[in-house]
C-alpha cells in the first residue's frame, strides 16, 4: 500500500495573483520547485518564444499567471517546465451518457485517469480568473487541467489516442508545432459554453498531442473529439439521435483516424469493450452502477492498480454538468471514500490523506493487436 496526500485549491483573481499562490506553494517543497523549473534538451529561447505566442493566441491569461508563479518561486518565466511540456500520456476511460440513459433523466460523464502516481498533481482546483469562465477540475502540472466542468454546465475529460505524444524521451514526438491536451482543456474550460462552442475552438485550435477529448454540456448534447497527429475527427451525439451514449478508451474509435493507427494495445480494447457491453441497451443508469464500473478491477471493471507500469488510477470521477458537480475518488479505492464537489461553492485549501494498492501488471495486457 502507498500513501500520499491529495488537494483541494481554491484560485480566485488576476491570472498573476493565482500564479503567485501556486509558486508560494511550491516553493515550500523544494524537490517540486525543481521538477517544475528543469530545462528539457532542444527548448530553447527561440521556442520560448514561439511558446508564448501560442499560449497567448490560445490560452490568454496562461503566460501571465506562470509569471506570477516564476515571481514567487524567484527564476525567470522561461526556465518554467511547463512552457517545454505543454508546447507540442495518460491511459484512461471516458463515458458520457445523455440524459435518456440515466436514472436522474440528467446527463452524466464518468472517467477514470490512469498513470503513474509520482506524475500526479493530486490536485482538485476550483479556478476563477477574472475575465473568464469560472471552472473546477484536477490540475496537470498546476497550470493544466486533465479534466473538469464551468460555470456554463460544460463538462470535459480526455483519454490518449493511440501512442502518447509529449517531449519526454520515451514519447512519440509531435508532428506539429501546438498544444498539450493540458493546456487545449483549460483553454475551453475558461472560453467555451457549450459543446457546439467547444467543437468549433478545438477545431481551429492547433493540438500536437494524440488526445481523445470527451464533452458534454447542461443541455443534453455530447461529442467525441479526436486528434491524431494533426488529424481531426468529431462525433456528436444528442437528445435526437439514435445513439445515446459515448466511450474512449486509449486508441482511435472514430473511423476516419483508424487507418492512421489501426491498433490497439490489449487493455485499452479490452477495457473498451467491456465498457460497449454494460452500456448498449441500458437505461435508467444509476451513478452508483457508473461508480461500480469505474472501481471494479480490470478486466472486468476499469480500475487498475499498475502504477509502476504507468497503469494505475490516480482518480476516478464523476461529472453532472446539470448540477455543476464533481463526485471523485481518489487511488481508484472505495476506502478513499467519494467526495462530491460543487461549483458553486468555494473551496477549502485542504489536504486528504490517499491510499493506493500497487500490483504490477501483466506485460501481456501492453500488446498490440489490430483494430480492424
Amino acid at each position: 500500500m502507498y500513501s500520499l496526500s491529495a488537494y483541494t485549491l481554491e484560485l480566485t483573481g488576476t491570472s498573476y495573483e493565482i500564479g503567485y499562490k501556486l509558486g508560494s506553494i511550491i516553493s515550500e517543497n523544494t524537490a517540486l520547485k525543481l521538477a517544475y523549473t528543469r530545462t528539457l534538451e532542444g527548448f530553447g529561447p527561440n521556442e520560448y518564444q514561439e511558446a508564448i505566442l501560442l499560449f497567448d493566441e490560445w490560452c490568454p491569461g496562461i503566460s501571465e499567471e506562470i509569471a506570477g508563479f516564476a515571481d514567487a518561486l524567484q527564476v525567470p518565466a522561461g526556465q518554467i517546465a511547463y512552457y517545454a511540456m505543454t508546447y507540442l500520456r495518460p491511459r484512461c476511460s471516458q463515458i458520457a451518457l445523455l440524459p435518456a440513459m440515466t436514472a436522474l433523466n440528467k446527463p452524466l460523464l464518468a472517467r477514470n485517469y490512469e498513470f503513474h502516481h509520482q506524475l500526479e498533481d493530486f490536485v482538485l482546483a476550483r479556478t476563477s480568473v477574472a475575465g473568464k469562465y469560472t471552472h473546477m477540475g484536477t490540475s496537470t502540472m498546476s497550470f493544466g487541467r486533465d479534466d473538469g466542468c464551468n460555470e456554463h454546465g460544460l463538462a470535459v475529460t480526455m483519454s490518449a489516442c493511440g501512442f502518447p505524444v509529449g517531449a519526454l524521451p520515451f514519447m512519440r514526438a509531435p508532428q506539429l508545432k501546438g498544444l498539450h491536451f493540458w493546456a487545449a482543456i483549460r483553454a475551453v474550460l475558461e472560453n467555451c459554453r457549450d459543446v457546439g462552442e467547444s467543437l468549433r475552438y478545438l477545431q481551429e485550435m492547433p493540438i500536437a498531442s494524440n488526445v481523445n477529448f470527451m464533452l458534454l454540456d447542461k443541455q443534453g448534447n455530447a461529442a467525441l473529439f479526436a486528434t491524431l497527429d494533426g488529424r481531426k475527427a468529431t462525433r456528436q451525439i444528442d437528445p435526437t439521435t439514435p445513439e445515446q451514449f459515448l466511450w474512449a478508451t486509449n486508441h482511435p474509435v472514430l473511423s476516419a483516424l483508424i487507418p492512421y493507427e489501426p491498433q490497439a494495445a490489449v487493455h485499452s480494447w479490452q477495457r473498451g469493450e467491456w465498457i460497449a457491453a454494460q452500456l448498449e441497451g441500458a437505461s435508467a443508469v444509476t451513478t452508483e452502477e457508473l461508480k461500480s464500473m469505474l472501481l471494479s478491477p480490470y478486466p472486468n471493471g476499469l480500475n487498475c492498480p499498475y502504477y509502476e507500469d504507468y497503469f494505475g488510477t490516480t482518480k476516478s470521477m464523476i461529472f453532472s454538468p446539470a448540477d455543476g458537480t464533481i463526485e471523485l475518488c481518489w487511488g481508484g479505492r472505495s476506502e478513499n471514500g467519494w467526495q462530491t464537489y460543487d461549483l458553486k461553492q468555494t473551496f477549502a485549501d485542504t489536504a486528504t490523506p490517499v491510499q493506493m494498492r500497487m500490483e504490477r501488471a501483466d506485460k501481456m495486457m501492453f500488446d498490440y493487436r489490430p483494430l480492424a
